[in-house]
């Protein structure tokens, strides 16, 4: 009987199979390629839009004008001009709201708010602030503060309106709100009183206005 030898080109396959496998067993590594995945965090931010608008706060509804010592009565900057300071502010996308607050700007000496800055008053004489929820300071005294005079639109005081009379701190104090998206106006005027002995002089008062997000 005669033997048959088997082509070589029959044995190729299976070498291949073997080759690949011992490949795989070496390197560790499958012979089907897997897929994989990540997550990658993409992250922003939306800011609060808040705003303030002072163009209805002219020069005249904030000059009060000059006092008689020991005669004249409280005095307002609306007695003296008939204007008010009207302050528009509020938000376009913070739900909570915005809050106006008022205090001395603290770039100035602590302490009373309207001080001597020119004239025959000694330096660092001052006015002395004044607050009382319901009532303007009686005749004869030094005193010095803010009226609310009303509040429109979006927002709602948190002061009492005028006749009461509001100091001007060296921290914010909350004037008006708003209690959501909105614009609010606010109505001010400022008022003093000079007693008999009230050095005569120029008096100042630096106000800052700023509005918060709630």
């Amino acid at each position: 009987m005669t033997a048959r030898r088997l082509p070589t080109l029959t044995l190729l396959p299976a070498a291949c199979i073997v080759a690949l496998l011992v490949l795989s067993l070496v390197t560790g590594h499958g012979l089907v390629r897997q897929a994989a995945a990540t997550t990658v965090d993409v992250t922003g931010s939306v800011d609060d839009e808040i705003f303030i608008d002072a163009a209805g706060c002219s020069a005249a509804s904030v000059n009060i004008g000059d006092l008689v010592p020991g005669t004249d009565g409280w005095k307002t900057a609306q007695d003296q001009s008939s204007q008010t300071c009207s302050i528009d502010f509020g938000t376009t996308n913070h739900l909570s709201g915005t809050t106006l607050t008022m205090l001395e700007d603290p770039a100035v000496a602590p302490g009373s708010a309207l001080k001597c800055v020119a004239g025959g008053c000694p330096t660092g004489s001052s006015i002395a602030d004044f607050e009382d929820a319901s009532s303007e300071p009686p005749a004869g005294t030094a005193a010095f503060g803010t009226q609310l005079l009303s509040s429109a639109g979006a927002a709602s005081p948190v002061w009492s309106l005028a006749p009461g009379v509001h100091d001007l701190q060296d921290a914010g104090d909350a004037a008006c709100t708003t209690p959501g998206i909105g614009t609010g106006t606010c109505a001010f005027t400022w008022g003093a009183i000079a007693a008999a002995t009230t050095p005569p002089g120029a008096y100042q008062a630096q106000a800052n206005l700023v509005v918060l997000a709630n």
